[in-house]
């Protein structure tokens, strides 16, 4: 069986359906899961909410979503995050609001859970180091955890008590349990690789085993989200770094 991972859109709308282009090519009819920070820093947040909703996505609160929705969580953000926060609060619809106030922190969903942070702190942690990873890996209720955050690909596993980070390239991983499986950025990847990232995560349904894991990249129109962020009138960085991938 195969799902679908997203994390991160931001409101990027050429991104996400880019992404939705390769899935329909890729895995038809998958289940899409998404982990977290639908809207924030991109100018579609309303567009993005519908696309989700359209292809049945089922998914996690992220920082940036609860910001939108008025939490003093935004008081943690630089001044680019800050400024797409507002706007993005002044523009949501009603329906756009209560899907991401529906949204849980963290969502059980068989042998995976899935949350946008960490599992010790599922809007705020970042997991970049090998502690902060193996403190997580060692609280995992389910074999493995989906997230994102980072905006950056990357698989920590425990091996005989201690955190290892697996390169991720273009080739399927097989996963293990005890598995911290961030998915990227759909919208605004951070790896300097600018093209939008996603995750398939093939189950061996069969087997012992917990199937494998691909991360996907996929071109963009990226001038079309520079141009939505400029006519939104949000602060060029968020626009130009769409173009560097960081």
């Amino acid at each position: 069986m195969k799902v679908v991972i997203l994390s991160d859109v931001h409101a990027n709308l050429p991104a996400l359906e880019a992404v939705l282009e390769d899935v329909a090519r890729t895995a038809p009819g998958a289940p899409i899961w998404h982990c977290g920070d639908v809207v924030g820093y991109g100018a579609s947040p309303n567009e993005v909410v519908a696309e989700l909703q359209r292809v049945g996505a089922t998914g996690v609160m992220g920082n940036h979503d609860l910001a939108a929705l008025g939490d003093n969580v935004i008081e943690t953000f630089n001044e680019g995050a800050h400024a797409a926060a507002l706007w993005t609060r002044e523009v949501l619809t009603a329906e756009s609001r209560s899907w991401l106030r529906a949204l849980p922190k963290v969502l059980e969903m068989g042998s995976a859970t899935i949350v946008h942070a960490s599992l010790r702190d599922p809007i705020m942690e970042y997991v970049v180091q090998q502690e902060i990873a193996e403190e997580n890996l060692r609280a995992l209720a389910t074999p493995l955890l989906f997230h994102g955050h980072t905006h950056i690909p990357a698989l920590w596993s425990l091996q005989d008590g201690v955190a290892h980070a697996t390169h991720i390239g273009t080739e399927a991983i097989s996963l293990r349990t005890g598995s911290l499986v961030n998915a990227g950025s759909v919208g605004q990847p951070r790896d300097r690789d600018p093209r939008a990232a996603w995750l398939l995560w093939e189950r061996d349904e069969l087997g012992a085993g917990l199937g494998t894991a691909t991360w996907r990249r996929v071109e963009y129109n990226i001038p079309a989200a520079q141009e939505a962020i400029d006519a939104a009138g949000l602060p060029d960085f968020l626009a130009s770094r769409l173009d560097v991938g960081r």
